[in-house]
């Protein structure tokens, strides 16, 4: 079966759902599960333990929906503390590149920086999707959730 047809930065770009999400690109796309909430018409995603993360810049979801937050490791930044927790397990330098492979409530998160990083496994980071570059998946379809 076809899951989606188009050119192969359309598919890494904007896939159509989560089996091609994690088929396209390598490192495969960060996926964690969280729940979709609204109050006072901000909508934001919840994940276990509180910690929220503002939508997706083209994402949408009801109150409540089960969602995926699917970011791309070369999307998933290193930021100063506005992002989510993240414990690093191991730092991999590769050249350009540092790949980060991190946990973030049990869940195993990527993140691929650009310039040289000083952590080290043990250390907690804050970590921050590129909104923009985003997606919100249907936890139980697992259908992109555009607007």
């Amino acid at each position: 079966m076809v899951e989606q047809i188009g050119d192969p930065l359309t598919l890494y770009d904007q896939p159509n759902n989560v089996f091609v999400a994690g088929f396209i690109g390598s490192p495969a796309m960060n996926m964690i599960p969280g729940t979709a909430r609204s109050s006072g018409g901000i909508v934001e995603v919840e994940f276990d333990g509180g910690v929220r993360l503002p939508m997706p810049t083209r994402a949408r979801a009801t109150d409540g929906q089960r969602v995926l937050y699917g970011m791309r490791p070369e999307h998933c930044l290193l930021d100063g503390g506005a992002g989510f927790p993240a414990d690093v397990v191991v730092v991999e330098p590769t050249g350009a590149d540092t790949q980060l492979y991190c946990r973030f409530n049990g869940q195993e998160v990527t993140s691929l920086a650009r310039d040289r990083v000083s952590c080290r496994a043990g250390d907690r980071i804050s970590l921050k999707p590129d909104l923009a570059r985003a997606h919100l998946f249907d936890a139980d379809s697992g259908v992109r959730l555009a607007a």
